[in-house]
C-alpha cells in the first residue's frame, strides 16, 4: 500500500510525511481519532462528504502506514491512533491552531461536525491554569464536550449532561478568537446555561485568535 502513494523522490522527513499526511481526507481521520478511538461508520457519518471506498483505502493506507491500528470492541472493528501515530498528536493540534487563524466565518457549504468541534475545543486551550470543570458547547448541528483540568483538556463529541457549563450559539467562534463573553451574551449571539461563573474560566482556558491582517473578528449575526 505504501508502494502506491505518490512519492517527491527526496530523502527528506518532510517529504515522506507528506506522501502519507498529503492525501486529500487522511488529516481530518486523523483529526477525529484524535479526539477518540472510532468505528468505521462513525467515520463515515461524522464526514458525510467522503465516499465510503476512499475511507477504506484511506484508512488502509494509514495502517499500513503504521500510524492507526485496528482493534476490537465488541463485535465493531474500531481505528485509533497508533503509539507512533499518537506522536501526530502535537502537530495536528499545532496545524489546527495555524488553520483557525484564517478562519472567520464559515464558508459556502461549511459545517461544523461533532470531531471537529471536539479538535477546535482541543486545539484552542491554552496554556492558563484555571478551576477544573466540564463545558459542553453546541454551534449549529455540532455538539461537543470537554473536562477542563488545571493545566490540560479531555474533549470527545457529543452532549454531555453532567456538565457544568454549557455554551450555545452562532457567536462561538467570536468568542474563542476575542474573549469577550460579556459582549457575546448582551449581543444574544451565545446562550450560557449552568455555572455562568464558570465563563470566565471557559475564555482563560480556550482562545483561538484571527490574525490581524485577515480584518475584524467573526461576525456574531
Amino acid at each position: 500500500m505504501l508502494s502506491s502513494m505518490k512519492s517527491y523522490g527526496q530523502f527528506c522527513g518532510l517529504a515522506r510525511a507528506a506522501e502519507v499526511l498529503g492525501e486529500r481526507w487522511s488529516l481530518i481521520i486523523l483529526r477525529d481519532l484524535l479526539v477518540g478511538p472510532k468505528r468505521f461508520n462513525e467515520l463515515r457519518q461524522g464526514n458525510p462528504g467522503i465516499p465510503s471506498n476512499l475511507l477504506t483505502t484511506r484508512l488502509r493506507e494509514l495502517e499500513a502506514a503504521g500510524i492507526l491500528e485496528r482493534g476490537i470492541d465488541g463485535r465493531s472493528v474500531v481505528y485509533r491512533l497508533s503509539d507512533y501515530g499518537s506522536d501526530l498528536g502535537p502537530v495536528l493540534i499545532e496545524l489546527g491552531r495555524w488553520g483557525s487563524r484564517r478562519m472567520i466565518e464559515a464558508r459556502e457549504g461549511e459545517i461544523p461536525t461533532d470531531s471537529s468541534l471536539a479538535a477546535a475545543l482541543l486545539t484552542s486551550r491554552t496554556v492558563a491554569k484555571v478551576r477544573a470543570f466540564k463545558v459542553e458547547v453546541a454551534a449549529g448541528p455540532a455538539v461537543a464536550h470537554a473536562e477542563v483540568s488545571e493545566a490540560g483538556v479531555n474533549v470527545a463529541e457529543g452532549a454531555d449532561p453532567t456538565a457544568h457549563l454549557f455554551i450555545n450559539g452562532p457567536g462561538l467562534r467570536g468568542l474563542l478568537a476575542d474573549g469577550d463573553a460579556e459582549a457575546a451574551v448582551a449581543a444574544g449571539t451565545v446562550s450560557v446555561d449552568g455555572d455562568e461563573s464558570l465563563l470566565t474560566e471557559f475564555v482563560r482556558a480556550f482562545r483561538a485568535p484571527v490574525d490581524d491582517s485577515v480584518g475584524n473578528t467573526p461576525s456574531q449575526n
